[in-house]
């Protein structure tokens, strides 16, 4: 909570002295704009994603706002690229460390080097009922909003390719424990339909589901479960476990392992 705050602040700071600096007229039609849309990052769904086109639309809807772009063109786009960079750049602010039941003993890994340096996050990975357990803190960038906060940093990390970096450490842990040799550069996720949450006690979760393929064998590996935990202020938990697809497990949604990650977490 407390780095969104602060880059709610240097957000508003940053913007005032840009619009006051060597300008003879005061922009205050961007001022409000960019005020409103980071209030508004703390409760649009998707954040930025959608908060842009927005409030580009709102200004471009009215004449008045047509000749204040006009006046302002130049220093409105610098000033918006600047926003959009430092707001970027927020996704270095360092996260939380996870947690975990007692009962999952000792983490195997307290840090991924295959994951991306931005977005900021930590990961511990943990080898317990079978499974490889990962908890990640990441840092989501293009939202303070706890409101699909889940369901849109999954999105981005599997567009981005993220999610892959990050399942090669548990794939590391599969032939540890298993004695095999996958080639972790050599698998892709691939998504599995579901229905995009769970509830797990009295509450339903955002969830998404992948198997582990290797090139060349039409057979899952491994199946994936991913369950959200969002926070407002730009921090996002993941609790991903992947377990081999022999010997047969039939609870695809982990019941036990998250309802002792829920547990803990309260």
């Amino acid at each position: 909570m407390f780095g969104g705050i602060l880059a709610s602040v240097v957000l508003v700071a940053a913007m005032f002295g840009m619009l006051k600096w060597k300008s003879e007229m005061f922009d205050k039609s961007m001022m409000i704009g960019v005020s409103i849309s980071i209030l508004l990052l703390w409760v649009i769904p998707w954040g930025i994603l959608v908060i842009c086109p927005l409030i580009l639309a709102l200004s471009f809807a009215s004449p008045a706002a047509r000749e204040e772009w006009s006046k302002f063109k130049n220093r409105r786009i610098a000033i918006g690229i600047i926003f959009l960079l430092m707001l970027n750049s927020l996704g270095f602010y360092p996260v939380s460390e996870p947690s975990a039941p007692e009962e999952w003993g000792k983490p195997l890994f307290t840090e991924n080097p295959d994951a991306a340096v931005w977005p900021a996050s930590e990961q511990y990975t943990w080898f317990y009922d079978g499974a490889v357990i990962g908890v990640v803190n990441i840092r989501t960038p293009h939202t303070l909003s706890p409101f699909a906060q889940d369901s849109s940093s999954i999105a981005l990390g599997v567009m981005l390719g993220m999610h892959n970096q990050r399942m090669r450490q548990s794939i590391d842990v599969i032939n540890s424990e298993w004695q095999t040799s996958i080639d972790a550069d050599a698998f892709s996720l691939e998504d599995v339909e579901s229905e995009g949450g769970h509830s797990y006690g009295d509450e339903d979760y955002f969830i998404a589901r992948f198997n582990v393929k290797l090139d060349g064998i039409d057979r899952a590996l491994a199946n994936v479960l991913v369950v959200g935990f969002p926070n407002a202020g730009g921090e996002l938990t993941m609790l991903t476990i992947t377990r081999p697809t022999f010997p047969p497990h039939d609870d695809v949604f982990e019941e036990k392992l998250v309802l002792q990650y829920i547990e803990n977490r309260e």
